[in-house]
C-alpha cells in the first residue's frame, strides 16, 4: 500500500501540512446545518477560534465565522502540522457545546475542512480579500466591517493605509474556495 494512501483518499480533501507558511482553511458544518445561528453562538465560535489559534501559534490574518461555516487565513507556526490538533480541539469544543445547548449529545456538527498552502503573494492577497469580504459575499451586511464575527473591521483599524488598499482592492472572484454555503440568518435577526 502506498505511504500516502490515506491522505490521498479521493473522498476527502488532501491535507499536506509539511511546510510552515500561510494557509487558508475553510470548514462547514455537517449537512450545512446552522448550528451557530444567533449572536451568542457566533460569538462563542468566533472567540474559541481566535483563542485556539493563539494557543497553537497560528497567527490569524483574516477570519470570518457564520452559522454553518468558517474561513481563515493564518501564518503557521514552524510546525504547520499543529493545524490538525488546533482544528480537532476547535471542532470538539464547539460541537460539544452546541450539542449540549440543543440537548442532542453525540451529533456530528462539523464536516471535512480544506486547507490550502498559499505560496504566491497574489494568491495570499486574493484570499485575504476573500475572507475579509466574505460577509458581503453572503449579502449579510452592506460593508464587511459591519459584520462583528469577521476580521474586516480589525484589518481596517490595524493595517497601514497602503496595505489595506492593496488587499481590499485585490480581486478575489477567482479564488477557488468551497463556499456554496447558504446563510439563512442575518446579524440583525435576534
Amino acid at each position: 500500500m502506498p505511504a500516502n494512501f490515506m491522505s490521498d483518499w479521493p473522498h476527502s480533501p488532501l491535507h499536506r501540512l509539511g511546510q510552515a507558511g500561510s494557509y487558508m482553511v475553510t470548514c462547514g458544518t455537517y449537512e450545512n446545518e446552522h448550528h451557530f445561528r444567533g449572536a451568542q453562538r457566533l460569538e462563542f465560535l468566533h472567540d474559541i477560534l481566535l483563542g485556539l489559534a493563539e494557543e497553537y501559534g497560528w497567527n490569524l490574518q483574516a477570519w470570518a465565522v457564520f452559522s454553518n461555516h468558517y474561513h481563515f487565513v493564518a501564518m503557521s507556526p514552524p510546525d504547520a502540522e499543529t493545524l490538525v490538533l488546533f482544528l480537532k480541539k476547535l471542532h470538539a469544543a464547539t460541537a460539544m457545546a452546541v450539542n449540549r445547548w440543543d440537548g442532542i449529545p453525540g451529533r456530528q456538527v462539523w464536516f471535512q475542512y480544506r486547507d490550502t498552502h498559499l505560496t504566491f503573494l497574489k494568491s495570499y492577497y486574493a484570499r485575504l480579500n476573500y475572507v475579509h469580504t466574505n460577509p458581503d459575499h453572503h449579502r449579510l451586511v452592506a460593508v464587511p466591517s459591519q459584520y462583528p464575527w469577521c476580521s474586516a473591521a480589525w484589518f481596517e483599524r490595524r493595517a497601514t493605509t497602503a496595505f489595506y488598499k492593496t488587499v481590499m482592492g485585490f480581486k478575489s472572484d477567482r479564488v477557488n474556495a468551497p463556499d456554496d454555503f447558504e446563510i439563512d440568518w442575518r446579524p440583525d435577526e435576534q
